[in-house]
């Protein structure tokens, strides 16, 4: 099974990079049907679903027996052995020219995750994990930050609009108050990806689909930190809240979340 693990690590950063080429040549060379509106600032490209597309082939042409949950085409397959693929994460940023848009790549046997890819294009970022060995960017071992103290940590804090925004102006509140700074970059892969690289120290959102955080989860993992996410079956089926950290600022980073949804 260490073989065919290793074998799918291999290919999912082959397709990673494939995937984020395919995505940036189609923005370069976009018209105006390249995006549409599916609800209020909640946007799909046409890149979203090529990519998806090209993500499954490529997959499939080495993996038939293996099944696939994406963002745009839903699960296809059955069995125990999952990919989960979110093809352009952050696709208002990615739309727009931003750099904060990752692909996601994650594959997963039973509950467990067994490797993951992220991919930033726009700043040169291949990084990616297996289960028990560590996280690498660009082959160089990566690791969580050290802050400890609120007063010096940095919190990226995704917003969700499944959540009423009470909670996250809350949020927002006692963050100041423990002197936490914060950032929302709109992409929960890229947030997860700077926790993991230590360019920040914590990243919670109050919901968040499978194929949003799944290899971003295994990836700040095996970098060191600390990941508070929903039963694997239950991420699959329904989603969930995210909160994941450098494990020294884990408790208070917790501790005001949970402060700031209890009513």
């Amino acid at each position: 099974m260490q073989n065919d693990i290793e074998a799918r690590m291999q290919i999912a950063k082959e397709i990673a990079v494939k995937a984020g080429a395919l995505a940036v040549d189609m923005r370069r060379n976009q018209d105006s049907s390249f995006s549409q509106e599916k609800s209020h600032q909640d946007f799909v490209t046409i890149a979203d679903l090529a990519v998806e597309s090209l993500i499954r082939k490529q997959i499939w042409a080495y993996f038939p027996q293996d099944s696939i949950l994406g963002e745009e085409e839903g699960t296809t397959g059955v069995g125990d052995a999952m990919w989960v693929v979110d093809p352009i994460d952050g696709t208002t940023n990615y739309m727009r020219g931003l750099a904060d848009w990752a692909v996601s790549i994650a594959f997963c046997v039973g509950d467990k995750i067994e490797c993951a890819v992220i991919y930033v294009l726009d700043i040169d970022k291949l990084v990616w994990a297996r289960a028990g060995e560590g996280a690498l960017a660009n082959d160089q071992k990566i690791s969580v930050s050290d802050h400890a103290a609120a007063k010096n940590a940095l919190v990226l804090l995704g917003r969700s609009t499944r959540c009423k925004p009470e909670p996250y102006l809350r949020l927002l509140d006692n963050a100041f108050k423990i002197g936490l700074e914060y950032r929302r970059n709109g992409s929960a892969a890229y947030s997860l990806l700077l926790v993991a690289l230590g360019h920040a120290d914590a990243f919670y959102e109050g919901h968040l689909n499978s194929w949003d955080a799944m290899a971003g989860i295994l990836i700040v993992t095996e970098a060191g930190g600390t990941v508070d996410y929903p039963d694997y079956n239950e991420f699959i089926e329904h989603g969930g809240a995210v909160l994941a950290s450098n494990s020294s600022l884990h408790d208070k980073v917790q501790f005001i979340v949970q402060a700031s949804t209890e009513v």
